[in-house]
């Protein structure tokens, strides 16, 4: 409120003040990083079979785990950097931690990532031998193919993937059939994880500043004005939490039927056929969905730069762009069209603007951003329920998602063009699939 007075009698000063708080932001996050080392995501691992070898019998101590194979094993390697090596480790184990009860009848190997000098450690003399049977690699190959890893979250939109900085070890162990026994246990350091919270807080507090720096002369339009002194019908209301579970159902039915995200569009444009229906029949009123000819060249440029800014945020400077060819290209207009549309339509068009007039601007845009993270939440539960042990899924339920939300609803207010929305979704969307890290 202050700073729209200042603003009102000096633009220039408003602006002075903008800065000076990104400013403050910026080296708020640095400070962070370095009290925090690891706060920050990195790019998920790749996970692919890399080399198969069988080992001799071993025992060895990971954490609080003593891991036993007295007939020895196959050893499957499936990722490698520069500081961490990845392992499934498949044969008739016998466990036992320190902590928790193991059950070794239903556990037919290990998966485990530790630091290199830590698995130089535990293997000491053993000998590894290339298994060259192509029947055993085939199956060995599809029991890595089932492999989570190290969890990325935000998967569908900036992937992303959180472990300790130092001495990690990360195990969970596999059935007999080759599937994960999730949730894994990993040693975690709760203060980088409230590191990771701060941070990246502080980047959605950036982004919202840097869009209104970057739309000085916004100001909202009569119509936007109108709708604001016209309370919605209970009907729009009511609807509201039935999109939301239409919402909620199409993502997760597309998750668990392994669909490609494009498959979701069905199920967004089946809502949007309802709200159409009750549109045309009189039971919802002033349903443009942000679709207004006066408003539709606004905001481009903010969208584009919020997308450019969120990606760079969250994953770093890209090293370089591959283009994939013609089919990651035509992904893009699909991306637009079959996701990033339908939702941004829904969401924003809908769902914030009638919450917007029903509790006014700012509360209807906090409320959709709520609604935002709890319908994600919802949809984690039920295709992943391991990962609420995974203490950086709230991070992802808690900033990720609804700061996602909050950047694209406070674009749609300056803006009053669901397009310049569509832009945005679309971009964080299609921009990860080409950076090169």
């Amino acid at each position: 409120m202050l700073l729209k007075k200042i603003g009102a009698s000096n633009y220039f000063i408003a602006m002075l003040i903008l800065l000076g708080i990104t400013i403050a932001l910026v080296v708020s996050a640095f400070i962070v990083t370095a009290i925090f080392p690891g706060s920050l995501g990195r790019i998920p691992y790749q996970y692919e079979t890399e080399t198969v070898c069988e080992f001799e019998p071993w025992s060895f101590e990971l954490n609080n785990l003593e891991v036993n194979f007295p007939q020895g094993g196959i050893i499957l390697t499936v990722n490698q950097t520069d500081r961490y090596r990845s392992n499934l480790l498949l044969g008739e184990g016998f466990y036992r931690n320190k902590e928790t009860q193991v059950n070794n009848d239903l556990n037919g190997g290990l998966f485990i990532v530790t630091e290199h000098s830590i698995f130089e450690e535990i293997r000491g003399n053993n000998i590894f031998m290339p298994v060259e049977d192509e029947a055993l690699l085939s199956q060995v190959a599809r029991i890595g193919d089932n492999q989570k890893g190290i969890p990325a979250i935000w998967k569908d939109t900036i992937p992303v993937t959180f472990h300790a900085p130092e001495d990690l070890s990360y195990y969970y162990f596999v059935s007999p059939e080759g599937k994960p026994d999730l949730p894994p246990s990993a040693n975690y350091s709760m203060p980088t994880v409230f590191g990771a919270f701060l941070v990246y807080t502080i980047f959605i507090a950036i982004l919202v500043i840097v869009l209104t720096i970057l739309s000085p002369d916004h100001r909202y339009s009569r119509y936007w004005m109108h709708l604001g002194n016209t309370p919605p019908r209970l009907f729009s209301l009511i609807l509201i939490p039935m999109v939301l579970a239409l919402v909620a159902i199409t993502r997760i039915g597309t998750n668990l039927f392994n669909l490609s995200e494009l498959y979701s569009a069905a199920g967004y444009f089946l809502i949007l056929f309802i709200l159409a229906y009750y549109a045309i029949n009189g039971k919802i009123d002033y349903m443009d969905l942000g679709l207004r000819r006066d408003k539709i060249h606004n905001g481009y440029f903010l969208a584009i730069t919020a997308a450019i800014l969120v990606v760079c945020t969250i994953r770093g400077l890209p090293a370089g762009i591959s283009t994939g060819g013609f089919r990651t290209f035509l992904q893009l207009p699909l991306l637009f069209l079959l996701v990033a549309l339908p939702l941004e339509l829904i969401w924003r068009g809908y769902i914030q603007t009638y919450l917007s007039r029903w509790l006014g601007v700012t509360k209807g845009l906090l409320a959709m951003v709520f609604l935002a993270a709890v319908t994600h939440f919802i949809y984690l539960l039920a295709t992943e329920p391991w990962m609420s042990a995974y203490p950086y899924t709230y991070l992802e339920v808690a900033v990720l998602v609804p700061g996602t939300a909050f950047v694209l609803g406070y674009l749609y207010l300056r803006t009053e063009n669901i397009m310049s929305c569509v832009v945005l979704h679309g971009l964080i969307l299609w921009l990860p699939g080409i950076l090169i890290y």
